[in-house]
């Protein structure tokens, strides 16, 4: 069976301005077939005097002009649905790519998803490519999906717009170490009615690392339970807490069963995303105890 890690898999979306545009296209002759349907519609729906409806020659046929418009909106609703569920495929590879560790190849789906579908699925690629950059390290480009995505419309979409993005805008920016900044993303966390989800947590285990409270950090981390904690930052949680832990000074945080374990990864460069302005952690990710001299200067 193939899957995402198979090598013979091909590299998908790798010409994605085309696919833009074809999307583009489907978006623009599906609504243009709907608008000039519809009058077709209304005539079959208002109209009763059938015998009056003027024909229309189709070579093999003469059918009612009403008829063949509201074919012509039928088909352009056709034309709609497959291009939606062609946005919804690339959306769900994209996020597999992502969940797999690969954002380059997430960032070519998501990228697509992105521009051809609904305000929903425009905020949840928004999202999933706010992800992907911060994967890669590009905080800047990942700062401004993520505001993008904030603002997004969507009826669905209310957990990424209100809780998820301002979360992920927080914990770049506490990576960063714009911490005020960050603390009034966490201010701006509304999490949805019956959502246990703790949105915070993330942003506010990095916020307290970069102000020197490592204790508070940990106890921060251990009250929410492992499955309340968001799945694409349970690894990032575990470094923190790691690392919180490796800074206590001989002070004693007894381990909570039921959170997010402390992992120190066997290699820095799985997530060196989060040190990319943070020498004391790109130091604890390389072995080091402390942050050499020139770093710290």
């Amino acid at each position: 069976m193939m899957t995402l890690t198979t090598p013979a898999l091909r590299p998908p979306f790798a010409n994605d301005v085309s696919l833009k545009a074809r999307l583009g296209a489907l978006k623009l002759l599906s609504s243009v077939m709907m608008l000039a349907g519809f009058g077709g519609v209304a005539m079959l729906l208002t109209t009763k005097t059938p015998a009056a409806w003027p024909e229309v020659d189709l070579v093999v046929a003469r059918l009612p002009l009403p008829i063949v418009l509201a074919g012509v909106f039928c088909a352009g609703l056709a034309l709609d649905h497959w291009r939606h569920w062609q946005v919804k495929r690339l959306l769900r590879r994209g996020w597999e790519l992502l969940l797999a560790g690969r954002p380059e190849a997430a960032i070519h789906a998501l990228r697509v998803s992105s521009y051809g579908g609904s305000d929903d699925q425009r905020a949840q690629s928004l999202h999933g490519l706010t992800l992907a950059w911060l994967r890669k390290g590009d905080y800047e480009r990942a700062l401004s999906l993520g505001e993008e995505t904030a603002h997004s419309r969507g009826r669905r979409t209310s957990s990424v717009r209100d809780a998820q993005a301002p979360a992920l805008m927080a914990t770049i920016l506490a990576l960063y170490g714009e911490l005020d900044d960050a603390r009034e993303w966490v201010e701006r966390i509304r999490r949805p009615m019956f959502d246990e989800t703790d949105h915070a947590l993330l942003a506010q285990a990095v916020m307290l690392c970069r102000e020197g409270r490592h204790v508070e950090a940990v106890k921060r981390i251990q009250r929410t339970a492992r499955e309340d904690v968001p799945e694409m930052d349970v690894g990032a949680v575990a470094v923190i807490h790691a690392f919180a832990r490796s800074r206590l000074g001989g002070q004693l945080v007894p381990l909570k069963p039921g959170c997010v374990l402390p992992h120190r990864p066997a290699r820095a460069s799985e997530y060196e995303y989060l040190a990319c302005e943070w020498p004391e952690l790109a130091a604890f990710l390389r072995g080091e105890d402390a942050p050499a001299a020139a770093a710290r200067a």
